[in-house]
């Protein structure tokens, strides 16, 4: 009676965790800028809400390094669909541009819904919009982005997500594109499964239109990292840099980005 009594105390405590486990903010669930560029197709937990926040070094191609901080708030609002807010001050320098004072940046809202979730052959789709207000320094227009996602399982634990995207600016500089399109490719991949399930690793290759007229498509590479600490908390790393781009075209030779995500 007494091995069945505390087994059953056991079992209950388990059981206990499991909505803890189930909304928790996942290591292997990936969001754009926690630490690369893409994401994932799946939206987070109903009522779930989650904080990132982030720390970037870039060093572009035409002026000195600078800093930007990026943070996110994120809320689970209805089934498979989130809401993001998301402000991205900087210091110093930035790609395309002699300004170095602050910059609160440009305030973001955005919207991500899944249609699907992936069973058999069929990847899991969904689709982000973003509407950026001009609220930072010298910033004019309304920039709206629609990005589609599928993510699909390779093999038996990687997992392919690839991104479309298509950027609109409401008020262009004369030299900048009023439309500027992007493809990404990215890979995650838990490491050490089965025996740990508490890391992923991650891979991306990107090509973007360049802001400015008479200037080509810039490529970059990025690899990362995402650890999770905690049921309800993950930490992450990645590295950047555009690899081809035209000498004129302004780019960010080497950028490095380090986070933090909680939910709650």
């Amino acid at each position: 009676m007494k091995f069945l009594f505390t087994r059953s105390l056991i079992v209950l405590g388990f059981l206990s965790l499991i909505p803890s486990l189930v909304f928790a903010i996942d290591h292997n669930n990936v969001d754009a800028g926690r630490p690369l560029n893409f994401d994932d197709a799946e939206a987070i937990a109903y009522r779930e809400r989650a904080v990132e926040a982030g720390v970037s070094g870039a060093f572009p191609n035409d002026g000195p390094s600078g800093l930007g901080l990026g943070l996110e708030f994120l809320y689970g609002f209805a089934l498979n669909t989130h809401l993001s807010l998301d402000l991205d001050p900087s210091v110093g320098g930035r790609a395309g541009s002699d300004e170095t004072r602050f910059d609160a940046g440009d305030l973001s809202i955005g919207l991500l819904h899944n249609f699907n979730r992936e069973f058999g052959s069929v990847p899991a789709f969904s689709l982000r919009s973003d509407v950026a207000f001009p609220t930072g320094r010298d910033s004019d227009g309304v920039n709206v982005r629609l990005r589609g996602i599928m993510s699909k399982v390779l093999h038996q634990y990687e997992r392919i997500h690839v991104n479309l995207d298509g950027t609109y600016r409401s008020e262009p500089e004369p030299n900048e594109r009023k439309f500027q399109p992007a493809a990404l490719v990215g890979i995650s991949k838990p490491l050490g499964y089965p025996r740990n399930f508490n890391r992923t690793g991650l891979a991306e290759v990107r090509v973007r239109q360049s802001e400015t007229f008479g200037t080509g498509p810039i490529a970059s590479a990025g690899v990362g990292l995402r650890q999770q600490v905690t049921v309800r908390s993950v930490v992450d790393i990645g590295i950047q840099s555009d690899i081809i781009a035209s000498r004129n075209a302004p780019h960010d030779d080497f950028r490095i980005t380090a986070g933090y995500s909680v939910s709650y």
